[in-house]
């Protein structure tokens, strides 16, 4: 039996704090997936090898849950943040400095990829601060205010590395990128992390029998989250495509068929975009604390449904590409803000905090995965109407994952209901 801390932490971190606290995740994909990829075009490399590179710097995001346990190893969460941010200022720094980039690509790719791997470490330990230093009333603005500094973070400081770029050069881009990552890291000092004690492992009587203890009840916590009735159905909602947002993923290959032109697609997926989805992040990040936290993702699902619907009824113009991306990014922000907290609210604060949201977030990373796929395919799928082929496709597509997605969540959520599951999994059995 371990030892389960009181629901609301002696001295917890106000949400806001959380506004700022993601940005140095959003630094880091917001270079790699915005300025690097410009940068690479713009000298010359053909398309197809920016792809193969992007791919490559971005694994560490898919693989993390190979490392990540560690952060559940003491109460060392805020350590592990402050440290996986410098690292990640340092290697920004150090990817900036790579003369002629083109020339020194292995080396080049290699400092994006384990600024990759730093960064969405920060973030987990970032996350596990947000589920055990936060009250529970709080859950759902903590996950608004790390969304917008997520989402909003990516887009915003990918075009300010590009703004600098332009106006000095590219080292710049990067640096001044360094800059805000050790900025904003350095608001978690502010934070307060709860001692986790397990009583198995406080009598253990040496570190390798401690350290061997912590494991197991971090194996033992993680497997009573699945098996419960309340960590099962949240599992399979993240897997279900509710609040995905895969069209973000599109909306750039999109542009053509709506005649938007360059400038519109880099406002409206850039700087538009990361205003709007911040913004929708915070919205949702108020209503998950003011209703069923599951209820909210499934609400803003159907926002997200109706926002693409609004851009599939309407006319194939720039002015409909413009408004239409910012309303999906905006619903979309509130999706993954109220996902946020009711997955905080469903991990709470156990020997494996940290690895319980990179298991939930790993399922829903594949859900926007397959969706991004699916929504796709759709554009060129044969039955579908000629009405329905391109862009159309794709924006039908994902409406209809999207409500059987929600279908999916309601009928979790009746399972949850009938049967009397706690709202949380994450007290021991």
């Amino acid at each position: 039996m371990t030892s389960t801390p009181a629901a609301s932490p002696a001295r917890p971190t106000p949400p806001w704090l959380f506004l700022f606290l993601d940005l140095p995740f959003g630094a880091a994909v917001g270079y790699a997936m915005i300025a690097m990829p410009f940068w690479l075009r713009q000298g010359g490399l053909p398309l197809d090898q920016v792809g193969a590179i992007s791919a490559a710097v971005f694994a560490p995001h898919a693989f993390k849950i190979l490392w990540i346990p560690v952060l559940d190893i003491g109460s060392f969460k805020r350590t592990w943040y402050l440290a996986m941010t410098t690292a990640t200022a340092a290697l920004l720094v150090a990817a900036s400095l790579v003369p002629d980039p083109l020339r020194n690509l292995g080396l080049y790719t290699t400092l994006i990829m384990l600024a990759q791997a730093t960064a969405t470490t920060g973030h987990a330990a970032n996350n596990a601060l947000m589920a055990i230093t936060t009250r529970l009333e709080d859950k759902g603005k903590a996950g608004g205010f790390s969304m917008a500094s997520n989402v909003g973070g990516t887009g915003l400081l990918g075009a300010l590395a590009l703004w600098v770029s332009e106006h000095v050069s590219p080292r710049a881009g990067g640096i001044a990128l360094a800059l805000v990552v050790l900025a904003s890291a350095s608001l978690a000092l502010r934070i307060v992390e709860p001692r986790w004690v397990d009583a198995a492992v406080a009598r253990a009587g040496s570190v390798s029998r401690a350290l061997g203890l912590h494991l197991w009840e971090m194996l033992k916590d993680l497997g009573r989250t699945v098996r419960s009735r309340a960590g099962f159905t949240g599992l399979v909602i993240c897997l279900a495509p509710v609040g995905c947002g895969a069209l973000t993923n599109l909306f750039a290959g999109m542009a053509p068929d709506f005649g938007a032109s360059a400038r519109v697609v880099e406002l409206v997926n850039g700087l538009g975009g990361g205003i709007s989805a911040a913004a929708g992040s915070l919205v949702g990040g108020y209503v998950a604390d003011r209703m069923s936290r599951r209820l909210a993702y499934a609400l803003a699902g159907g926002i997200t449904a109706l926002s693409a619907i609004a851009m599939l009824l309407a006319p194939l113009t720039p002015a409909t590409y413009a408004w239409g991306t910012l309303a999906y990014s905006f619903a979309n922000g509130i999706a993954f803000a109220t996902w946020a907290g009711m997955v905080l609210e469903l991990i709470g604060h156990t020997a494996a905090t940290t690895t319980k949201y990179a298991l939930f977030n790993a399922a829903s990373n594949l859900a926007i995965s397959y969706v991004t796929w699916l929504d796709g395919w759709a554009a060129s799928a044969a039955f579908f109407p000629a009405g329905l082929r391109g862009s159309h496709g794709s924006l039908a597509m994902d409406v209809v994952l999207t409500f059987a997605g929600i279908a999916v969540l309601l009928v979790m959520l009746a399972v949850v209901r009938r049967r009397g599951a706690p709202a949380t999994a994450a007290e021991p059995s």
